[in-house]
């Protein structure tokens, strides 16, 4: 009979240890429950605000590019009143409830960023518009007309920029101190697309800014300015784009430009290598041996602007006695974006040169239609300044020729360097000075650029296909393969000797004699190179901190060749097993038949891509860029192990201390 009363109590005892443990369980679910709750509360009450301020953006930008003040304006009140009321929201006590929440707020942290980085971008608009609204005539104020540059406006306009770009840079500072994982997959992305596009609004902002401020020394007001201004011809290569064959002189003073006649780089004196001071040492280390500063022909091989201008800048000043105030370079597909707004040109013994014809004019068909050089350079070098003066001189089509001077520049095929320091930072701000230098941070970098070795034009006939692959390692580190095919259908007769060749003993009509340099980052160890599937040896060297590969071949007429390269970097991209994020800067190259490029992105084993700072096509891990870009393109990835993962390694890290 004792047994039994010793059994109850254990019984109920053993109860009472169950019972604590259920409801810490049931306790911590109700939490969690109540968090998800609030959080998603919170976020499907903000996400309707964010998304009518993010269209009314859009659309100010939309009516602020083709001119419409008023529409841009109106859409920027609305897109403030939208923002406003997302971040009162967000103040609130369920805003408030959200962001206090562990991790899970982070959501509703980045949520809150977006927010108030709209309104200092809605703020930043408004400011711009407001600026531009305040001049006689708004945006078309700003085109040349009659042949003179508006100074003054230049000037005014110039501190309501940078004041824009200052709240432009305060909405890109929010967004990159806001989290960035732990959240919805949408509001990661909305997040990251709105840091990219803050901080290039920015970067535009302050480079058009320093333009403006630049622009009174530049356009004269001090003085007349004086420019050398070369017609860069890709028919045959040059790193910069084409080779100089003709050559003007402009003269800018009080905002009024005066267009010399234009005359063939023959005109000007060569000098033989080291008698021009080189712009750098880098430059005389590579294309001293081709003539370097002192080559009108060979002066640009250099894909750097800025050295190849400053080259011209000092031989000009030595042959010539003069001392010029910067390099204006001018491709035909610069002429074609001019003539779209201008209409056709008229030339003795062209006809009809317009926006369909130039290019194919001036790089191919022109050689044919002229016997001589002499009589041929000076027709091509009138088309180009006629069409220059035009552009320059129409009263009419302000906007469309403000919008053909700016896709010029971005385009890169108008570059400009000049000795004003404020446009030469604005430049660089914009990316459109031309410049090749070693990107920062850990970005990766890689690109092609060929010097035509044959003297002919045969570039003309040329498709350029390059796939560069990456597939990134596990401690920043890569390994890439560059291809760069080449098809030449260049014929064998049927066109002048100037086009075809052959200029060097043992080359045939139609030969393809490319110097390819291909371009990668600092320090890159090769791991191989073939040529159409051998081994070959190639130069190596550097140029302002990029490593570069250099191969020199024949491809003949009807045939094609490819190069391919595999190397490994380190440090080119930011993360850990987690997540991280990779950026390439790719090195682009004008031709008459544009590069077709595909750049494959590999995530580290583990991690899938998340994001893309350009549409790229997404396949898991994966990401594929394809394009033909004229000059510089920067791509950027983000990219995240599964969540259960990231949980994991992000709890059990900081205990590891790692």
């Amino acid at each position: 009979m004792g047994a039994p009363a010793q059994e109850e109590p254990g019984e109920l005892t053993a109860a009472r240890r169950r019972h604590p443990v259920r409801w810490v369980i049931l306790s911590l679910l109700a939490v969690v429950v109540v968090s998800v709750v609030v959080e998603t509360i919170f976020l499907v009450s903000v996400r309707s605000d964010l998304r009518a301020g993010r269209a009314a953006l859009a659309g100010a930008r939309r009516h602020a590019i083709a001119g419409d003040l008023g529409a841009a304006r109106n859409d920027l009140d609305r897109a403030a009143t939208a923002f406003s009321s997302a971040t009162d929201r967000a103040a609130g006590p369920v805003g408030r409830a959200a962001r206090a929440i562990p991790w899970l707020g982070n959501g509703a942290d980045a949520v809150t960023a977006l927010a108030d980085a709209g309104g200092s971008l809605a703020d930043a608009g408004t400011t711009l518009v407001d600026a531009l609204d305040a001049l006689p005539e708004g945006v078309a104020t700003l085109a040349p007309s009659h042949g003179a540059l508006p100074l003054d406006r230049y000037a005014e306009l110039a501190a309501p920029v940078q004041a824009a770009g200052a709240k432009a840079a305060d909405a890109s500072a929010t967004l990159a101190a806001a989290p960035d994982s732990l959240m919805p997959g949408s509001i990661a992305s909305a997040r990251w697309d709105a840091e990219a596009d803050a901080s290039r609004l920015a970067a535009d902002l302050d480079g058009i800014g320093a333009l403006l401020e630049g622009a009174p020394r530049f356009g004269g007001a001090d003085g007349p300015a004086r420019y050398l201004v070369v017609a860069q011809n890709p028919a045959e290569l040059r790193g910069s784009g084409g080779i100089w064959g003709a050559y003007a002189i402009v003269t800018i003073d009080d905002g009024h430009v005066q267009v010399s006649q234009a005359q063939p780089t023959q005109a000007l004196r060569d000098f033989p290598a080291g008698t021009v001071e080189s712009p750098s040492p880098d430059y005389a280390r590579n294309y001293d041996q081709y003539g370097g500063a002192g080559s009108w022909q060979n002066m640009n091989s250099t894909p750097d602007f800025p050295a190849a201008a400053s080259a011209a800048l000092a031989n000009y000043e030595l042959g010539e006695g003069v001392r010029l105030d910067g390099v204006w370079a001018v491709d035909p597909f610069a002429l074609a974006d001019f003539l779209a707004v201008t209409g056709p040109v008229s030339m003795p013994g062209a006809g009809s040169i317009s926006q369909d014809n130039v290019v194919a004019f001036t790089t191919n068909r022109a050689y044919s239609s002229f016997a001589g050089p002499a009589q041929r350079k000076e027709i091509l070098g009138a088309v180009a300044t006629d069409v220059f003066e035009r552009f320059l001189s129409m009263d009419e089509h302000a906007v469309a020729r403000l919008e053909a001077l700016s896709a010029a520049v971005a385009g890169g095929h108008l570059r400009i360097y000049s000795g004003s320091d404020a446009v030469e930072r604005g430049l660089t701000a914009l990316g459109a000075d031309g410049a090749v230098r070693a990107p920062g941070g850990t970005a990766d970098v890689a690109g092609v650029t060929v010097n035509n070795g044959s003297g002919s034009k045969v570039d003309y006939y040329v498709d350029r296909d390059v796939r560069y692959d990456v597939q990134l390692g596990g401690d920043g580190d890569a390994i890439a393969t560059l291809a760069v095919t080449m098809d030449n259908h260049a014929p064998t007769a049927g066109q002048p000797r100037y086009v075809l060749g052959p200029y060097l003993r043992g080359a045939r009509p139609g030969d393809e004699i490319p110097f390819t340099t291909v371009w990668c980052h600092a320090p890159c160890q090769l791991l191989g190179g073939d040529r159409d599937g051998r081994a070959v040896d190639l130069a190596t060297g550097s140029e302002n901190g990029i490593p570069w590969l250099r191969d020199y071949r024949t491809i003949g007429p009807g045939t094609s060749g490819t190069l391919e390269l595999a190397w490994r970097a380190d440090d080119v991209w930011s993360g850990n097993s987690s997540a991280g994020s990779y950026e390439l800067m790719f090195l682009g190259q004008t031709t008459v038949r544009p590069t077709s490029v595909d750049v494959t992105i590999h995530a580290p084993v583990g991690q899938a891509i998340v994001w893309t700072s350009e549409p790229m096509q997404i396949d898991g891990a994966t990401a594929t860029w394809t394009g033909t870009p004229s000059t510089d393109i920067t791509l950027g990835v983000r990219f995240a192990a599964p969540l259960p993962l990231r949980l994991l390694r992000d709890v059990t890290r900081p205990l590891l201390g790692r």
